[in-house]
């Protein structure tokens, strides 16, 4: 996928989480945007020294204009950003995530060794 970036309805939008910003990304990308306006109110974005994490129904890996989603991968055949890109884009523009100074392997190496 080229370089994405958000429509200038989302951008104006963007200056906090509510109903504006829903309907932006409702109408520029249907239920993807819905789904990525859920994921910003919902604070499910993670930000991690290498890449951002959504959190869905599993953790999905964002970097740039990747994505490890089935939707972007299979459906979307990485033409088009997914809700997960969507959300990054939005959350980057609005600094809407948590933050973490680590790098992602390093927390899911961690993660596994709880689970031992």
């Amino acid at each position: 996928m080229k370089s994405f970036k958000l429509p200038e309805s989302v951008v104006k939008a963007a200056k906090k989480i509510d109903y504006k910003l829903y309907k932006a990304l409702l109408l520029e990308y249907g239920k993807r945007g819905e789904k990525a306006f859920f994921y910003l109110r919902d604070r499910n974005i993670k930000k991690y020294r290498d890449f951002f994490v959504v959190i869905g129904k599993h953790e999905y890996i964002v970097d740039n204009n990747f994505c490890t989603c089935r939707d972007f991968q299979f459906n979307l055949k990485a033409k088009k950003p997914c809700a997960h890109i969507i959300a990054v884009k939005t959350a980057k523009l609005m600094h809407c995530y948590d933050e973490y100074d680590t790098y992602y392997i390093d927390y899911m190496v961690g993660e596994w060794r709880k689970r031992k």
